[in-house]
């Protein structure tokens, strides 16, 4: 699982060599690849820590470099989020359980005396760039870049080659001139210009909107790069609506060009005597695998006295020390055909609406943009942060909330908490929103669709230091759920001819399982009687009978079990109701009155999590959280936040695996009789089927009763099912 680097001759060459290692891709590669494991003294979770080490130990010996470095990105906002707001914005928050391991990383790469590189403001693409282009002007030096992203393959030269996995850690190539012309039917400088039109939805540059891979590849071949694409007299030649897309996206075009070209001239140097490869204290480097209980890495260090170098299987992998008991892991393993599956089945995808709803948003836009410079008082890039930030903070002196590295934040949360302040922040709001749901899913889902027009997502497993599922390829765990607009997005998911679409969603999961977790009578009465939660909450709250509650108060209760479920404190709290802060106090205390035994639960889960480093599910799948021992404050509460938040989230999503895998061997079975249903869709707690009309009850009798015995509670499971042509407008099925 862990040999990246395939057993290839590169050792017998006459040029001296560098490796140049992205570190975050080796590092994000290596945690999904590698299954859990921890330090069995301290518990301490390492499995990323020990696949990078693998790797780069694997490459070191097989490549035989002369100099090794490693670049990263850190952490902040870079100058491409400065000149595009919704630049990588469709990536989800950083895992917990990834990010805690940097530290070892470092420590490794430390001991080994390999420099790193890193320069805030930059991505490691950069940095990457960079060093290859003062690399390149020594004298019998060839580069090899150790990494899993595409976009530094536009930095391939003579001298200068990429080694990068395809679909599995085994499936790699190793791309020069040749190999990268052969499978991209261009240039590698002009990468920059393919991503100019087509976009990538991977760092969400939007590219041209309706100009898909197959047309960009065609256009670049032709024209070469975007400026003679561009020429009036090039334009006239291509087809009316090709002409007419590329009209309306050339200001986006030239946008997305400058975020996908990497910048060279960082402010670093190389210098190549201190990259030297063994030149490293091989006793400190061994004391500390040896303190990570990675035995079988040592006889892999460069110089070990032994010939021999173990190699190490999966098989092996999932009988160390690690953080899942044999329960969690077995699931893991199970669901992992069935997500396999699913990503075959794939989604149907409404370009045709989607064009339609694109031409309705983006005329809302033009229309907020003269809104805003109205109200500002002139035209600017609102897009920019700095030209947004000196608008807000200069021209009309609003106060500043926050500052990051790059300067004073415009992102979303300060534009809320400064929403009343000035008649443009209510616009900017609706147009950050609008313009995430254009570029994000609008303009970038068609750029996913495969030729039968199905998108087919790639789901991993272990997404969330939680246990929850993630996809990428698109990312689709993303799609707005509620209102109007969400339900626009969901509208263009959409049933094949002769079929219909089956949703299957769990109802107030979490909050069921908190209920059952801290045993409160309050809460588990409200689930058998199948009253509304956040109703009875409310009327605990405000101390008056669940038929006077109103609708607003009825949000009071709602968000305040959602508030308990996610260890919000008072501040928070205040913030998003909107009220003072004695009042959320208030609303927080009289809930903890009403459901004494969620504090107690709390209570008793975070001392678990002190005394032995970890909390765990309901069927044991453990997180550990360092956290908790943290002497910042900040890290604490977070840790604490972490503990409380693990046993319900992960037992959720212990729950919806099993329950996609028991209703995966009744589909498998069905399918021998020709019965025509398949999952297509796991997002949260909801699964989403393409299935015959008339099979459609069977199904979902099926689907409900798996889902609902997937775990046993002390409180009722409900599932509410729906059916329709589209996932946006279903109707109520009634079994």
């Amino acid at each position: 699982m862990l040999d990246w680097v395939p057993t290839f001759c590169y050792n017998s060459h006459i040029m001296k060599r560098f490796v140049l290692v992205d570190g975050n891709a080796l590092l994000h590669r290596a945690y999904h690849a590698t299954p859990p494991l921890n330090v069995s003294t301290t518990g301490e979770l390492v499995n990323a820590v020990y696949g990078f080490s693998a790797m780069l130990l694997r490459s070191i010996n097989e490549l035989n470099p002369d100099f090794v470095a490693v670049t990263w990105d850190m952490k902040g906002p870079t100058f491409r989020h400065q000149a595009y707001t919704q630049y990588k914005a469709t990536r989800g928050p950083a895992d917990d359980g990834l990010s805690m391991q940097y530290k070892r990383v470092h420590e490794v790469v430390e001991a080994l005396n390999i420099p790193e590189f890193g320069v805030s403001g930059y991505e490691a693409d950069d940095l990457i760039g960079t060093l290859v282009t003062q690399a390149a002007k020594e004298k019998g030096l060839e580069t090899i870049i150790l990494t899993g992203d595409r976009d530094i393959m536009q930095v391939i030269d003579k001298n200068i080659k990429v080694l990068m996995p395809k679909k599995t850690l085994q499936d790699v190539g190793m791309y020069g001139i040749d190999e990268f012309v052969e499978r991209f039917g261009f240039s590698p400088k002009q990468l920059i210009e393919y991503k100019a039109l087509a976009g990538d939805q991977s760092d969400n540059i939007p590219g041209v909107p309706g100009i898909g891979e197959v047309t960009a590849t065609k256009l670049v071949k032709q024209f070469r790069n975007i400026e003679k694409l561009y020429q009036p007299k090039n334009l006239k030649t291509l087809p009316e609506r090709t002409q007419l897309l590329l009209a309306q996206g050339a200001e986006s075009a030239v946008m997305s060009k400058g975020l996908a070209t990497i910048d060279i001239n960082v402010p670093i140097k190389l210098d190549l005597a201190a990259c030297r490869l063994h030149d490293y204290d091989y006793n400190k480097a061994k004391k500390l695998f040896e303190e990570l209980e990675f035995k079988s890495l040592i006889v892999r260090l460069p110089g070990h006295p032994l010939e021999e170098k173990d190699e190490i299987s999966a098989e092996k992998m999932l009988e160390m020390p690690k953080i899942q008991n044999q329960h969690t892991t077995d699931l893991d393993l199970e669901v992992m055909p069935v997500l396999e599956k699913m990503s075959q089945n794939g989604v149907l995808v409404d370009c045709d609406y989607l064009r339609k709803i694109g031409t309705e948003y983006k005329s809302r836009l033009t229309k907020l943009e003269q809104e805003i410079y109205s109200t500002v008082g002139h035209e600017f890039n609102i897009n920019s942060p700095k030209q947004l930030g000196d608008i807000l903070f200069d021209e009309l002196h609003l106060p500043v909330v926050r500052k990051t590295k790059t300067g004073r934040s415009t992102d979303e949360a300060t534009l809320h908490e400064l929403a009343d302040a000035h008649p443009v922040l209510p616009l900017l709001l609706e147009y950050r929103m609008l313009f995430k749901l254009v570029s994000t899913y609008i303009d970038a889902l068609p750029k996913s669709i495969g030729e039968e027009g199905r998108i087919h997502s790639t789901f991993n497993v272990e997404g969330a230091a939680t246990g929850r599922l993630s996809s990428t390829n698109p990312n689709l765990q993303n799609i707005p759920i509620r209102g109007q607009l969400g339900g626009d997005i969901r509208k263009a998911f959409i049933a094949s001819k002769g079929k219909v679409l089956l949703g299957a969603d769990y109802s107030q999961i979490e909050l069921r399982i908190m209920a059952h977790l801290a045993d409160d009578p309050g809460l588990k009465k409200a689930f058998q009687s199948e009253t509304d939660i956040h109703t009875v909450t409310a009327a605990k709250i405000f101390k008056i009978p669940v038929d006077q509650i109103t609708k607003e108060q009825r949000n009071v209760g709602k968000t305040m079990n959602f508030a308990t479920l996610y260890g919000q404190g008072a501040r928070a709290l205040s913030k998003q109701l909107g009220v003072d802060y004695a009042t959320a106090k208030t609303y927080i205390d009289e809930y903890f009155a009403e459901f004494p035994k969620v504090r107690a639960w709390m209570s008793k889960t975070l001392e678990f999590g002190m005394k032995n480093g970890y909390v765990e599910t309901i069927w044991g799948r453990r997180r550990y959280i360092p956290e908790l021992q943290a002497g910042n404050k900040m890290l604490k509460a977070f840790g604490e936040r972490a503990a409380t938040n693990h046993p319900v989230q992960g037992s959720s999503a212990d729950m919806i695996k099993k329950a996609m895998v028991e209703i995966g061997k009744e589909i498998s079975k069905k399918e021998k009789g020709k019965n025509g249903c398949q999952m297509i869709l796991q997002v949260h707690d909801e699964l989403l089927f393409e299935c015959n009309p008339d099979e459609v009850e069977k199904i979902a009798k099926m689907v409900c009763e798996k889902m609902e015995n997937a775990l046993t509670l002390s409180v009722p499971v409900k599932v509410d099912v729906k059916v329709g042509k589209n996932w946006g407008e279903m109707s109520p099925l009634k079994l």
